[in-house]
């Protein structure tokens, strides 16, 4: 009877030894009851890190795709930038004289032309500058106005429209006094920047197109004391240009021509070449210059010749200096 139960609680122990070593077998397999990780077999692990490994290789790449698009768009963002500059720079003029709206178009309308002629006005604003406005946009034509401010107060207006209008507004003199303009450099020099303010004030635009009284040629600065050559090194260093002619109307020679002659003085004088720049006046007294313009026009246009006006662009006819050799 003893015997019998030593055995049996030796068979308990045995048991209970198998049971424990059963169950961490088994914790060992399938993990512990507290939700902890079990070990994984080699081959899971690496199986998991490249798949980890994938994904991130994937990302990186996905960001350096969006890096690229982002770096593309600024790219694209500068040119559209560097083109709205360069759109919005070709608007403007470094001479002035020539309102924004329609520089472009004058521009355009003059590197295209194979043969030109430039209309250009002295002495305005007056009571006819109006109706010459008209004429010119009655055959779509621009032209050039030097003009001056004493004695013209009245028709600032005028000058104002044809800036407005798309036309060259340029200086010519404050006075037109000779004697004035010229009795010093200082003088001259004076009466430029005077008539450049006068154009600021009505119109808003500094203009740098210039046109001696009686020309680059005159012999008032002899006679008065002003050298012609300082005048021309003062405009150069200062950023403006000069504007002779090689035609005239004749309507300041104290002839009374009639309409029909004066545009016989212009078109005469026209011939094969490919560039005119002709002078007019527009005074109060030049009703016979303001019904030439169809003459002219219509004939210069069947010649085939472009009206253009002066811009930064136009190249400058110059006449000798009074006392220069030739």
């Amino acid at each position: 009877m003893s015997g019998n139960k030593k055995k049996s609680g030796f068979v308990a122990i045995i048991s209970a030894i198998i049971a424990v070593a059963a169950l961490i077998i088994i914790m060992s397999v399938v993990g512990s009851p507290t939700g902890n990780t079990p070990h994984l077999a080699e081959g899971t692990q690496t199986a998991t890190t490249q798949a980890d490994d994938n994904k991130d290789s994937k990302e990186a790449s996905e960001s350096e795709k969006a890096d690229k698009k982002s770096d593309e768009a600024k790219e694209s963002d500068k040119d559209d930038e560097k083109e709205t500059t360069e759109a919005s720079s070709s608007s403007k003029s470094k001479m002035g004289g020539i309102h924004p709206d329609f520089l472009d178009d004058a521009i355009k309308t003059e590197k295209n032309a194979k043969k030109k002629v430039y209309l250009t006005f002295d002495d305005g604003p007056s009571k006819y500058t109006d109706e010459v406005l008209d004429v010119l946009d009655k055959y779509d034509v621009k032209a050039t106005f030097f003009n001056v401010s004493a004695g013209n107060s009245k028709y600032l207006d005028s000058e104002k429209k044809t800036y407005e209008k798309g036309h060259t507004i340029a200086i010519h003199t404050k006075s037109h006094e000779y004697d004035e303009v010229y009795g010093s450099f200082e003088n001259w020099k004076a009466d430029v920047l005077a008539q450049q303010e006068s154009m600021e004030e009505n119109t808003g635009t500094i203009t740098k197109f210039y046109r001696f009284p009686g020309g680059s040629s005159n012999t008032m600065g002899v006679k008065y004391g002003t050298d012609i050559h300082d005048c021309v090194d003062w405009l150069e260093k200062n950023g403006y240009e000069y504007y002779d002619w090689n035609v005239s109307n004749d309507d300041s020679e104290g002839v009374a021509y009639s309409p029909s002659e004066l545009a016989n003085n212009v078109l005469d004088y026209i011939g094969d070449g490919d560039e005119y720049m002709v002078l007019m006046h527009d005074t109060g007294a030049k009703e016979n210059t303001l019904k030439s313009l169809p003459i002219i026009i219509e004939e210069l246009k069947d010649r085939g010749f472009t009206l253009c006006q002066i811009t930064e662009n136009t190249s400058p006819y110059h006449h000798r200096i009074y006392g220069d050799s030739e």
